[in-house]
């Protein structure tokens, strides 16, 4: 058991355990920009020491500095254009390679030195963040284990594009295939979190349903409940309809950004002083990767209503594993996830975060997981009046049903440019700065390292 008192306490604690968290690409940027903006004190969790935004578009760079207030020395423009490199990945990949000098000395200049481990918030669909990524967790790499023999942990937050954007669904494929096989050779992050766009504004929306009616309403300056009013929406003009899908996109996006960092925050939360706290066992940020399988999808459920002297606790605690499970994951997981590995950090006050009721939660975690998973637990009880109860589920590598869609969207598009026609074959090296034959390899990579976590009726389309 893990007790925090005293101010050395506070401070040991807390120097062992920080992180650092980049924001890479406007997504990325996005997510910590929309944090701390709507956090209380506009300050990241205890644990991240400092952060950075970092893009290859001098334009989204601006934008995000002036819309939630960003310091110029807390974001770093680079790459040998200022205008972005679109959604030619390979560019975005370069493009950190060869300014990894700047970056590392922007860095320096933030306090990074000495941080245990790095937090990546990151688009996996854009090109700045979906090549970036990689090429940034290389250079960290390199930069503490191979030059410094420093063990260091890396987390990407990858968020998975909206659907029915096949080119996104391309880019999706090649990093989350890059990313993984440099972890299977532990030169890569050491757990990827992915989140997905769809699903969170799922999520969102049945959870705050008029907090989220009256946001999108101000947005988009139209009464969301009024039938006639939505008719106006349809545009008349091609101008207009890309105007409005950027304008409803954005307001969507700005809903759903901050929950990537509460998952963070929650996983960080264990290990935070806090006075009159306790945890166990303790846990860390390494705890994590260590005992989840590489690709995880997090379920964040908040103010729970647990109460053991209201009827069968084993059955209010099957009830919450059901609807974090279900209704709470960042990742649509289905019924049947099968689960190979399961983090679970109980928070709450000590009659409700307890040891005892483990058993309790193994057995209700048992239809969502695959037969033989390891389950990890920790637990964290608060020692003041009415703390809230808060459930974090990190499940890994679930069965995830919209990666089957993501691999069609991402097939049919390079089917589609595919043919003898030199103005066919050359788009590949146009939009996505590489080759067919390279895209056709990671399709082929991502269906082999997923082809076991999806169900059987699920068969991907054709290569053609």
């Amino acid at each position: 058991m893990q007790r925090f008192t005293g101010q050395n306490a506070e401070s040991e604690e807390t120097r062992a355990a920080e992180v650092f968290a980049i924001g890479i690409g406007e997504c990325g940027s996005s997510i910590v920009g929309s944090y701390l903006k709507t956090s209380r004190d506009k300050r990241l969790p205890s644990r991240v020491r400092g952060y950075m935004l970092i893009n290859t578009d001098r334009a989204d760079i601006t934008k995000v500095r002036s819309k939630y207030g960003i310091p110029k020395e807390n974001t770093l423009l680079y790459g040998a254009s200022e205008i972005g490199v679109g959604g030619r990945f390979i560019d975005g990949y370069n493009s950190v390679r060869e300014s990894k000098d700047i970056i590392f000395n922007q860095l320096a200049d933030l306090g990074f030195e000495g941080v245990s481990g790095f937090c990546i918030f990151t688009s996996l669909g854009g090109g700045t963040g979906c090549g970036g990524t990689p090429a940034i967790i290389e250079a960290l790499k390199q930069r503490f284990q191979e030059e410094e023999g420093r063990r260091i942990f890396v987390y990407v937050i990858g968020v998975l594009p909206f659907e029915g954007q096949s080119s996104e669904a391309l880019n999706s494929i090649w990093a989350v295939s890059k990313l993984l096989r440099a972890q299977l050779q532990e030169r890569g992050a050491d757990l990827t979190i992915l989140l997905s766009n769809r699903t969170m504004l799922k999520r969102i929306i049945q959870s705050r349903k008029a907090d989220t009616v009256d946001y999108l309403q101000r947005e988009l300056d139209v009464d969301i409940a009024n039938i006639d009013q939505i008719e106006t929406m349809v545009p008349s003009t091609l101008d207009e309809a890309a105007d409005l899908d950027v304008r409803t996109e954005q307001a969507f996006v700005e809903l759903v950004n901050p929950l990537a960092i509460e998952v963070v925050e929650a996983m960080l939360s264990p290990g935070v002083y806090e006075p009159n706290k306790d945890v166990f066992p303790t846990t860390d940020l390494a705890d994590y990767a260590r005992k989840l399988d590489p690709v995880v999808v997090p379920a964040l459920y908040k103010d729970i209503g647990l109460i053991p002297d209201a009827g069968s606790m084993p059955k209010q605690l099957m009830t919450m594993i059901d609807y974090a499970v279900k209704e709470c994951s960042y990742a649509d997981v289905g019924e049947e996830p099968n689960a190979e590995s399961v983090y679970y950090v109980l928070t709450g006050p000590k009659h409700v975060a307890k040891a005892e009721y483990g058993m309790h939660i193994k057995y209700a975690l048992s239809k969502f997981i695959a037969p033989g998973a390891a389950i990890t637990p920790c637990y964290v009880q608060h020692f003041v009046e009415d703390p809230p109860t808060d459930l974090l589920l990190l499940l890994g590598l679930p069965k995830i049903p919209e990666l089957t869609k993501i691999i069609n969207e991402a097939t049919q598009l390079v089917n589609l440019h595919s043919g003898p026609s030199p103005l066919k074959q050359s788009w590949f090296m146009r939009s996505k700065g590489t080759t067919r034959k390279e895209l056709v390899s990671a399709i082929a990579d991502f269906r082999e390292l997923f082809s076991y976590y999806m169900t059987p009726g699920d068969a991907s389309a054709p290569i053609e």
